[in-house]
């Protein structure tokens, strides 16, 4: 009871968050003629916010809250932040961009409509379960591609300042190129990308499968 009741609020927080996050992109939308340039600046704080508090889920798979492999829900926390954080707020230059505006649109449709869900459990109604097992279909591979334009325009930046970076020699005696790590992970993001895509699509098949039945 009491845990069902925290994740209740704890998702509720979440709607509230990420509809926020929503309003203030698209009014920076409306606002500036369709442009994405000032999408960053106006609601990534909102993003930001909602995005570093959404590792609770990484304790709610790792003390069993919810069914959640806790790896699965470690590897997006980690991949989403890393390309919010680590890369695109600590690169001024790329927050003006059209994949930065792209990556908060994305992100906020997706977040606004899977939090309700999740909110509402057993009582989520029909037309939302359907929108959530939907909307991923255009919004993953939006959000996925914005996440790699991102990661692939940062690499000049940095490059020249070695930002994250380790060299040798040290005490440690341990080296670390950022860049690189970038190279790497643009190689593997589309196979990551696929397996989630993938289980995606087989949960939708399951849930509505459900949905129709209940209704039959």
């Amino acid at each position: 009871m009491v845990t069902q009741a925290y994740l209740t609020l704890y998702n509720v927080a979440q709607t509230i968050g990420w509809a926020a996050a929503l309003a203030f992109t698209l009014r920076s939308i409306l606002t500036h003629d369709g442009s994405l340039a000032s999408v960053y600046a106006d609601a990534g704080e909102y993003v930001r916010t909602f995005q570093v508090l959404s590792v609770m889920e990484v304790f709610h798979a790792l003390f069993r809250l919810t069914r959640s492999p806790m790896s699965a829900a470690l590897m997006q926390w980690a991949g989403r932040t890393h390309v919010l954080i680590a890369v695109t707020h600590a690169t001024p230059a790329l927050q003006s961009t059209p994949a930065a505006g792209v990556l908060n649109l994305a992100w906020a449709i997706t977040e606004v409509i899977r939090y309700p869900s999740y909110a509402m459990g057993a009582r989520c109604p029909p037309w939302l379960n359907y929108l959530r097992y939907t909307v991923f279909i255009p919004l993953y591979p939006l959000g996925a591609g914005a996440e790699m334009k991102l990661m692939y325009d940062s690499l000049p930046s940095f490059a020249k300042s070695e930002a994250y970076s380790v060299a040798m020699p040290n005490r440690w005696n341990f080296g670390f190129d950022y860049p690189t790590f970038l190279k790497v992970l643009l190689c593997v993001y589309p196979l990551l990308f696929y397996q989630l895509y993938a289980y995606m699509f087989v949960q939708r098949k399951k849930k509505l499968a459900g949905e129709k039945a209940k209704s039959a």
